[in-house]
């Protein structure tokens, strides 16, 4: 009853004014009407939603889940939830390319069947036998090659009491646990200087079901949520994340349990331990000083769970501009999109691709020699976005880009993560 409520609500209150289209980046790129949140929310409204035609999940799936609608919507009408309740109603695989995105929620769904495919495709990566110019190559590109099983062997160093310990948490997320562990050993590195503490990684985490959510799953949406509030929940201390949209969805974990307030109290109580990348290591920089070996000039990628707010804008800039001889070349403009999107890139490869060209051009003639960002999708996106297009510009994670400009009084330290074990 409450999600028909939403839908009604946001519905009946559309002022069908525009503002969403000005901003909206599939319009951008497609100029269709029936893609914007004021079509789509129009269409809610019709008897086409009713029967919820293959057309009508196509237009619903054409949609980043950005929020960039939502941003300027003058009747605050929350229209990435009234999406997502939209496609909680289609089949299991709704829209262009539904197996391919069903497969890759199922993946993320199971840390072995996603720990198993890296190490195929680092393997596959290994033989070097693809074209310079494979889009199977391209994507293999993003694999780190590392020692064992792709994660550290657990560490528990600094741990107290499990149902008592203070200490902080590491939330690692999908990459950084498995696809880029550069991520995951950097963010380590720079906890270890900054607080003279390691994070702790409960090996149990699951993934934070933001691509759950996004589909409309929200019954695994919820079951992921559970799995990461138990994970956390013998301890006490800040859960530092370093994926920024990671960080936004874990925080909205209370949203997930309207209904139930046992698990919404729990949910509000992890919610409230998250916290940002940028945000942890601003509160914590008092230790460390920050030095760019060559004076490099950097362009900073605004998440899109990041880049609607002012602290979200503002403290990953804060935190570049401590960079003793880095040169920020965006301090104050966040980017547009680059067309990720979650799932997005798989269900609409040429939109996305369109959207990302966009974001590119409008970064490079700025003259960047890196790229720095901290949402995994986004960093996956640059990447393959530049070697695809042969640009000679270094994309990296803001945690990766820090580790490497600790300053020469901070010690050497340990790239391990530490993780507990399962």
């Amino acid at each position: 009853m409450e999600q028909r409520d939403t839908l009604d609500k946001a519905v009946r209150d559309c002022a069908k004014c525009g503002s969403c289209s000005v901003v909206c980046p599939v319009y951008r790129v497609s100029g269709r009407e029936s893609l914007t949140a004021r079509g789509r929310l129009h269409l809610l409204g019709t008897e086409l939603a009713g029967a919820a035609s293959p057309r009508f999940q196509e237009i619903f799936s054409r949609c980043l889940l950005c929020g960039a609608c939502e941003s300027v919507c003058p009747r605050n009408l929350e229209v990435t939830e009234v999406v997502s309740l939209a496609r909680s109603r289609f089949p299991r695989f709704y829209g262009p390319h539904g197996v391919v995105k069903e497969l890759a929620r199922m993946t993320l769904d199971h840390p072995a069947l996603l720990q198993g495919l890296v190490r195929a495709g680092i393997s596959l990566k290994r033989l070097q036998a693809l074209p310079a110019t494979s889009g199977l190559r391209i994507r293999l590109s993003i694999l780190e090659e590392v020692s064992g099983s792709g994660m550290p062997e657990p560490h528990l160093e600094g741990q107290g009491a499990a149902d008592t310990d203070p200490g902080i948490q590491y939330f690692t997320g999908c990459l950084a646990r498995y696809l880029q562990p550069s991520v995951a050993g950097a963010t380590q590195k720079l906890c270890r200087a900054a607080t003279g503490m390691s994070a702790v990684a409960p090996g149990v985490q699951a993934c934070c079901g933001l691509a759950a959510w996004s589909a409309g799953k929200r019954d695994q949406a919820r079951e992921l949520a559970r799995q990461n509030i138990q994970a956390f929940g013998d301890s006490s201390g800040p859960i530092l994340t370093s994926c920024a949209s990671c960080s936004a969805h874990l925080k909205r974990y209370p949203e997930l349990f309207p209904d139930d307030s046992s698990w919404q109290e729990r949910a509000r109580e992890f919610s409230r331990r998250v916290c940002e990348f940028s945000e942890f290591f601003l509160a914590h920089r008092q230790r460390v000083s920050f030095v760019a070996r060559n004076g490099v000039p950097v362009f900073y990628h605004d998440p899109c769970h990041l880049r609607f707010s002012a602290p979200g804008r503002e403290m990953p800039r804060k935190l570049i501009k401590t960079v003793a001889g880095a040169y920020l070349l965006n301090p104050e403009r966040p980017g547009p999109c680059c067309g990720q999107g979650g799932l997005f890139h798989l269900g609409c490869p040429d939109l996305s691709d369109r959207i990302f060209t966009r974001a590119a051009e409008s970064a490079l003639a700025q003259g960047p020699e890196l790229v720095v960002t901290t949402c995994s999708g986004c960093l996956m996106q640059w990447q393959q976005g530049m070697i695809r297009r042969g640009k000679p510009v270094a994309v990296t994670h803001l945690a990766v880009f820090l580790a490497g400009c600790l300053g020469q009084d901070t010690p050497e330290l340990p790239r391990e993560v530490v993780m507990e074990a399962e």
